[in-house]
């Protein structure tokens, strides 16, 4: 009876070290409960691009079709150069310098408020979504604004002035953003 009860403990023991090498690494899921797992980092220019992208899905046009429904869809940027290799794939987003009649999405990457006022004043009333990243970027006339905070970025929405160029911004834009009507905050 002893023999048999070794054997058992030996092939238990045996199929519990097989089981344990022949397991995936578990070290990740301990780093990430212990918080050591190494963060995701992107440049200011990605998260930028990346958001023009996304929130494309969330607006209306005119005819109450998403702007991402049209493809490609036209990007025009004031300053292109730092978000172009960020657009590489022509089928689905085409990034344009700005002038540009075809656009669907406008990104003005200025802190200048006069050149801000200048280029929005050329689209307003126009179904150009307009987006920035400047503190009176809303005050002047432009639709969304990408806010740092941190590490982050906020979004702040002026449904005003989507109004006004016959934009619809979804309610789950929305809800992620502070929400404005000019530079007044709703």
């Amino acid at each position: 009876m002893g023999l048999l009860k070794i054997h058992k403990i030996m092939a238990i023991t045996v199929a519990t070290i097989f089981m344990v090498c022949s397991m995936p690494d578990m070290s990740a899921h301990a780093r990430v409960k212990s918080g050591q797992q190494r963060r995701l980092t992107a440049t200011q220019p990605q998260l930028q691009a990346l958001f023009i992208k996304k929130i494309t899905k969330y607006v209306l046009g005119p005819d109450k079709r998403r702007i991402a429904a049209d493809r490609p869809v036209t990007v025009a940027a004031v300053a292109p150069k730092k978000i172009s290799r960020f657009f590489k794939n022509p089928d689905k987003f085409k990034l344009v310098r700005w002038p540009d009649e075809e656009c669907s999405v406008l990104f003005i990457d200025i802190d200048n408020p006069r050149i801000i006022a200048a280029v929005l004043k050329k689209v307003k009333g126009k179904p150009v979504l307009t987006i920035g990243q400047s503190p009176d970027f809303l005050r002047l006339g432009g639709m969304i604004n990408l806010v740092e905070s941190g590490s982050r970025f906020k979004l702040q929405a002026n449904i005003c002035a989507a109004r006004e160029a016959g934009l619809t911004i979804s309610s789950k834009l929305l809800k992620l953003s502070e929400i404005y009507c000019g530079d007044t905050p709703r």
